[in-house]
């Protein structure tokens, strides 16, 4: 039977091997194994056809996982795959560190970074948003029994504007009042925590991936006893346009497993810049 991920080659002398620059001229091989991701159709196959499962020992895994769960990081480009190396340099100039970061690739697009210690890893999730030749990465702390591709990466560190947002309501514990309603508030734009004035707020949020983006908030504030309710949209800086269908980032529509659309719509994008 012929190889299905072979190419037909440029002819040839009958009975003479093709030459490489023959070869090089024929249709491209195509790669046997396209991604390492099954679906839950396939998964149930293999879970009828093969039924015997392998339980390995908490203790035996412990002595690994120790070296791994105080200084690693996941990290995954949102967008176009990135170079783990062109990853490490960049987490080194922002960082400062004065060592190289253990930097290597897993499949589908997953980086491995490890640090020398806890502090400068948990330096690193607070530093986001991190972003590679124009491609935002989300990463987050290593977990045991991470399997690349399997249910993505849950956390990406952006900006979060407040455009519009009454002048009043410009303090810092009212702005992460406001920016929890998105995400986990990290830190204020100095600019806006020194009263600087670009036309909105700022507020650097960690993003939970795995749920829909709200696009706002509807606030209500009272003033001489009377009570005003406005809704404040959120704009995400940098982010990826996400899926149509659910309203998550991190994967096309059309690779969607959802069932049902997201509900109350999804946030506002703008690019550098903007």
């Amino acid at each position: 039977m012929a190889d299905p991920g072979a190419g037909k080659p440029a002819t040839s002398a009958p009975g003479k091997a093709p030459t490489w620059s023959e070869v090089a001229k024929g249709a491209p091989r195509q790669s046997v194994w396209t991604n390492y991701r099954i679906s839950s159709r396939e998964l149930q196959a293999l879970q009828s056809g093969f039924p015997e499962i392998l339980e390995v020992p908490d203790q035996e895994l412990e002595g690994a996982r120790s070296e791994w769960r105080s200084t690693t990081v996941i990290v995954r480009s949102m967008g176009r795959s990135v170079p783990a190396v062109w990853v490490a340099k960049e987490i080194r100039r922002v960082g400062k560190l004065q060592y190289d970061v253990e930097c290597f690739s897993l499949v589908d697009g997953f980086i491995v970074v490890r640090f020398a210690n806890g502090d400068d890893r948990e330096a690193a999730l607070l530093n986001g948003p991190w972003s590679m030749a124009g491609q935002l990465l989300a990463m987050e702390r290593w977990r045991p029994n991470f399997v690349p591709g399997a249910g993505g990466l849950g956390r990406v560190v952006v900006w979060l504007r407040l455009s519009g947002l009454p002048l009043d309501y410009w303090k810092g514990p009212t702005l992460f009042r406001i920016a929890a309603r998105a995400g986990e508030p990290l830190a204020v734009d100095s600019f806006t925590e020194q009263g600087g004035r670009f036309g909105f707020a700022r507020v650097k949020i960690a993003l939970d991936c795995s749920a829909p983006l709200k696009p706002g908030i509807f606030l209500k504030g009272s003033s001489e006893g009377v009570e005003d309710k406005f809704w404040q949209a959120f704009i995400y800086e940098n982010l990826p346009a996400p899926c149509s269908k659910c309203g998550r980032i991190g994967h096309p529509t059309k690779e969607c497993g959802s069932l049902f659309p997201a509900m109350g719509g999804r946030g506002e994008m703008v690019s550098r810049g903007a």
